[in-house]
């Protein structure tokens, strides 16, 4: 070998030696995979024998938050280890940066939180624009948190959700990341994530977030939370969140339990199409309207009733009794969003601005008076491709 290879060779392994090393190693069982953190808000005073030294005044408070995070033992998941197969903290704090810092003052790992899955508020954090703005302004900042990750508000406490025991053996972060990714994902609870709710803040300063609930030792995502203004305004029930997912063309797989001559029967949505348009009529006045195309089955009907779901008059008759139900539903559950809450989780105003931007013009100054006066029309269509094997 030449000098020159030789010398070649030789930088080749002290590059790939550099390149390789890791100057900041921290070993997998020293680390603290967060799964999840939750919010509520501080009511104080602070527990005997964990008082701050500091002062707290009207410019320098100490207290705003609770924040109480999750992780899994890893030493238990790799059966190296032993003991609880989760660890939760709780810590008073004024900011995100604060409370990072005052459990660093109390446990021993190093907190990760590029796997966090989930992020719970309390509704007394949620209604409160100044903490939930102060909070949302921080997760967008942050290069370590997911868009994709679970944001929910809870009636209860953040801390009562995370520190339940779901009876998997495993921590509520990791359970709740399950609950929501399954093959078939929920239609009784908004589908939104942190990056979807602050688009639809940005846009329309409205937004859906999915809801939790604890009862027991339990835990259930129900409906969902309505944000407005950067602050929570609401609840829709599941129905009504499973309705508002249809109109906005975000569920796929429903069930309709609907009645037809006397009869309760149940049709398994299978396929959605949902088109949205707005226009300002030649009255001058906003009008909205859904064209909603469905395809379903015949999941339930009757025993020993074998003609009437084969028969072309029956099964005409169940597409126009389900379409004209389910559109009532569905328009009933848009004047509501209106009337309640005037919050544009739809986007009508957003439809204008892209595809009618002379209308929009004409009423963006005043579209928070215009929303909840605008005419809707829902026209959702039916058609049942398989009446199932005969019963």
């Amino acid at each position: 070998m030449d000098r020159k290879k030789m010398y070649l060779v030789i930088l080749l392994i002290c590059v790939s030696t550099i390149v390789s090393g890791c100057w900041d190693k921290v070993e997998i069982d020293e680390r603290a995979f967060i799964t999840a953190i939750g919010y509520d808000k501080y009511k104080g005073p602070t527990p005997e024998g964990a008082e701050d030294i500091e002062k707290e005044t009207e410019e320098k408070p100490l207290n705003r938050y609770v924040r109480t995070s999750i992780y899994p033992n890893v030493s238990l998941i790799a059966e190296k280890g032993e003991g609880e197969p989760f660890f939760v903290y709780s810590t008073t704090s004024i900011s995100w940066a604060d409370g990072r810092a005052e459990v660093a003052l109390r446990d021993n790992k190093n907190y990760y939180a590029y796997h966090l899955k989930a992020m719970i508020f309390s509704e007394e954090v949620a209604k409160d624009e100044t903490l939930f703005r102060e909070m949302f302004d921080t997760f967008q900042r942050s290069v370590f948190l997911n868009n994709k990750l679970h944001f929910f508000v809870t009636p209860g406490k953040a801390q009562d959700i995370l520190m339940t025991d779901t009876g998997k053996n495993m921590d509520v972060g990791l359970y709740i990341e399950e609950l929501m990714d399954k093959e078939v994902s929920p239609t009784r609870t908004a589908k939104s994530d942190l990056g979807s709710i602050v688009i639809d803040l940005n846009e329309s300063n409205a937004a859906l977030a999915p809801r939790i609930l604890k009862s027991k030792d339990e835990l259930k995502v129900s409906g969902s939370a309505v944000l407005k203004d950067n602050k929570f305004i609401g609840t829709l029930g599941e129905l009504e969140t499973r309705d508002a997912l249809i109109l906005k063309g975000e569920a796929q797989n429903v069930d309709y339990t609907i009645k037809v001559d006397g009869k309760f029967i149940v049709i398994g949505q299978t396929d959605l199409e949902s088109k949205m348009k707005a226009y300002e009529d030649k009255d001058e006045k906003i009008r909205v309207r859904f064209a909603i195309k469905a395809e379903g089955d015949i999941i339930q009907h009757y025993f020993d009733t074998p003609n009437e779901p084969y028969d072309a008059k029956y099964i005409e008759a169940v597409n126009k009794k389900s379409s004209e139900l389910i559109s009532r539903d569905l328009r009933n559950l848009f004047k509501k969003v209106q009337k309640d809450f005037g919050a544009d989780i739809f986007k009508v105003g957003e439809y204008l601005r892209k595809f009618e931007p002379d209308t929009w013009e004409k009423v963006k100054d005043e579209w928070e008076e215009i929303y909840p006066k605008i005419d809707v029309e829902v026209d959702f269509q039916m058609n049942i491709r398989r009446a199932g094997i005969q019963g």
